[in-house]
């Protein structure tokens, strides 16, 4: 199993940044996140509505996945 090792810059100001091979970066959550709230989405350095970054993670989607019920394997779709 490979686990990808992000850097994480934290300032006194609270303002937080995650980095993967020195650009932003970040796959379960905002890239950048401020002290006064404001949240930026990044995924190899290319900034993303949220809206694109969950598409782009599948985040908080179930459409596609597969699951198994009673021994029957069942495609979940978007309703």
């Amino acid at each position: 199993m490979s686990f990808k090792t992000y850097e994480v810059k934290a300032y006194a100001n609270g303002d937080k940044f995650w980095f993967l091979n020195s650009k932003f970066h970040r796959e379960d959550g905002p890239a950048v996140e401020y002290a006064d709230g404001t949240k930026s989405w990044y995924l190899n350095g290319k900034e993303l509505t949220k809206e694109e970054w969950k598409q782009q993670t599948n985040k908080e989607s179930c459409n596609g996945k597969i699951v198994e019920v009673e021994g029957k394997k069942y495609r979940l779709t978007k309703a």
